[in-house]
């Protein structure tokens, strides 16, 4: 990630927060709850693991979902969000 050029990408940033409200997610679930295309979603999950902002771990279980949430990393960054969305908002 090479600064705020990459969160000029409006998924990334809603991802973040959404995983910082809800812990956990998966894609289904990101494409329900987030305003953002499937294919946004997707191209942004590469970017935010490449960055250590989110991880990915898979249900040991059928039917085997990829559960991806906050690294330490991404839940820094999501707080500041967050924050910044609460002045935007006043």
């Amino acid at each position: 990630m090479t600064g705020f050029k990459d969160l000029e990408q409006t998924t990334l940033p809603r991802i973040l927060v959404h995983l910082s409200k809800k812990g956990e997610a998966t894609r289904t679930d990101l494409k329900r709850s987030i305003d953002a295309s499937q294919q946004a979603i997707y191209n942004a999950l590469p970017l935010l693991k490449e960055n250590n902002l989110i991880k990915e771990t898979t249900d040991e279980r059928f039917p085997f979902a990829v559960k991806i949430s906050l690294t330490e990393k991404g839940k820094k960054v999501a707080e500041y969000l967050i924050k910044i969305e609460e002045m935007l908002k006043n």
